[in-house]
This record gives structure tokens, C-alpha cells and sequence, in this order.
């Protein structure tokens, strides 16, 4: 559409011009209509040939980075039983949050039976430790929630401490 305007512009213009000029008016509406038609043929030998050329383009394409979802769920291998840094710092930063609300600093040595007490025996050591393991996790958002909530943590049975002193050997 802006072409055909701008063709029209083009033959409107240079008969406006040569009436200016003094050439008779028939005259000067077909010159007009002369230089359309040449307008015509110069834009049509130097139009794309493809509809996707003449499509706007995007200055740079878009890199697909991933949800943060999938890059989560990637992070979690359940077969040797770890989780990645990028969970465990997710759920680290969420209980600091939820601890510092209640007014705790987990990192404070003055706060650490309040904090051992709220999450479950040596949960903040095992999510600051070198292996975390989705175990680890699910008590974590489970503390979570609890801290959301004010409950306190459930004491672990005998059979609980003996199976995660199993496994962290």
C-alpha cells in the first residue's frame, strides 16, 4: 500500500511540477502518468523476489534460554541421588528468607539451636554441604512450609536418624 502511495506521489508530483512550468494541463497529467508507469517498472525489477524478504525482520534473534523449570528439574539426578547447586541455592535463599522473618540468622552461631530446632537436625549443615541429595530438599521445602505456617519441626524417629546416617556415609 505505501508503494502504490508513493508511486501515485510520484506521477501527482511531476505533473504539479510541469504545470508549474507552463506545460498545458493534458500534457502535463499524462507526463505524470509517463513517470508513474516508469516508477512502476523500476520498483518491480528491484522488488524481492521472495514475500520474506520484503517481511520485517527482527535486528537479532531470539536465543531460547530454557524455563527456569526445566533447568531445576535437569539439576535434580535421582539415580545418584544429588540435587545441583542451582536447587540447593534456590531453597537455601527461600529458608534464609523464612528464617530471617521470624527474626534468625542462620549463619549466627547464637541462632543455630533455634534454627536446628525449627528445620530438623542438620538440615542448614547438609544444604551448605558438599553433597545435597533430594532427601535433603524435600525436608527443606517441608521446613519451609512449616516456617510459613509457625509449626515446629517433627522430631525424627530412631529409624529416620539411622537411615540418614546410612546414607551420609
Amino acid at each position: 500500500m505505501k508503494r502504490l502511495a508513493g508511486l501515485a506521489a510520484i506521477g501527482a508530483g511531476s505533473a504539479i511540477v510541469l504545470l508549474l512550468l507552463g506545460v498545458q494541463a493534458e500534457f502535463a497529467w499524462a507526463w505524470g502518468a509517463v513517470a508513474a508507469a516508469i516508477a512502476v517498472v523500476v520498483v518491480g525489477q528491484a522488488a524481492p523476489d521472495s514475500a520474506q524478504d520484503d517481511a520485517p525482520h527482527d535486528e537479532a534473534p531470539l536465543q531460547h534460554k530454557g524455563s527456569d523449570v526445566s533447568r531445576l528439574g535437569w539439576a535434580i539426578n535421582l539415580k545418584a541421588g544429588t540435587v545441583g547447586a542451582i536447587v540447593t541455592r534456590r531453597v537455601v535463599a527461600i529458608l534464609r528468607r523464612r528464617l530471617q522473618h521470624v527474626g534468625l540468622d542462620p549463619d549466627a552461631d547464637e541462632d543455630a539451636p533455634e534454627v536446628e530446632a525449627l528445620l530438623g537436625p542438620g538440615l542448614w549443615a547438609r544444604l551448605n554441604g558438599p553433597r545435597t541429595s533430594p532427601h535433603d530438599i524435600e525436608a527443606a521445602l517441608d521446613a519451609a512450609e512449616r516456617l510459613q505456617h509457625g509449626i515446629r519441626a517433627p522430631q525424627p524417629s530412631v529409624h529416620e536418624q539411622h537411615s540418614r546416617n546410612e546414607g551420609n556415609r
